[in-house]
């Protein structure tokens, strides 16, 4: 991947020093809480950091205006009143069984909702895409007043918040999230890294290892119930 594009040229080592402080975080991720590194979101991490450097020390004052800031390397929970889904999807390697997960939590990072099923998809594109109809999918039967969706497939957030191309197999999910999207001006659709979404990641994991109860916002088992405290410690002293 080219990390430096069209914008300021960043000094080699400073490229290398991000990509290898994202490597080190990954690795206490594996060991202090199990997750699986992954290539392609170490690199999406690092472009963020790297894109964090830029605006507050090489940024062009003429492309300021166009530049957002980059997503919070943890989960953040919003003001009171505006709800947050965070969506997943997981899908084997050389199968289409699929597994897409709906996390719902409220400002003080209560669970709220969830639900974690199974589906079938081609590709790990397809499988996102799902998990991210679904969600539109239940805002929109239920009618809530402000929703924040997160999700940590970078390219998917960036077809349906600009005109970028994205997976054929998954065309006709973009279109029906397009449109359903139009609906609901209430609802934002932003990226978020893998740090800050390991609790959808972990819950459709555990699902296709058959390791969640049904009941999952009313009996969530010991290790999501760890997850969701680390993201929002006030929980903590009912854990």
């Amino acid at each position: 991947m080219n990390f430096t594009g069209n914008t300021p040229n960043i000094p080699p080592l400073e490229v290398v020093a991000t990509v290898l402080w994202q490597i080190w975080k990954n690795r206490n991720d594996r060991i202090f809480r199990g997750t699986i590194p992954s290539a392609r979101n170490t690199v999406q991490l690092a472009r963020i950091l790297q894109l964090n450097t830029q605006k507050w020390s090489f940024q062009d004052t003429k492309d300021k205006k166009k530049r957002q800031l980059p997503s919070p390397q943890i989960w953040v929970a919003q003001v009171e009143g505006v709800f947050k889904i965070n969506v997943n999807g997981s899908l084997g390697e050389g199968s289409t069984d699929g597994v897409i997960a709906r996390i719902y939590r409220d400002h003080s990072g209560c669970l709220v909702r969830g639900l974690i099923k199974s589906v079938r998809a081609s590709s790990p594109a397809m499988v996102e895409t799902i998990a991210l109809l679904e969600a539109l999918s239940f805002v929109e039967r239920n009618r809530y007043k402000e929703v924040l969706v997160e999700s940590d497939r970078l390219d998917l957030i960036s077809v349906l918040n600009t005109a970028d191309q994205f997976s054929w197999e998954a065309r006709a999910l973009i279109t029906e999230c397009s449109t359903r999207l139009s609906k609901l001006p209430h609802v934002r659709l932003v990226f978020c890294p893998g740090s800050a979404n390991v609790v959808a990641d972990w819950a459709a994991r555990a699902h296709r290892r058959k390791e969640l109860p049904k009941k999952l916002a009313c009996f969530p088992p010991r290790n999501l119930w760890a997850l969701l405290c680390n993201d929002a410690p006030a929980l903590g002293s009912a854990c």
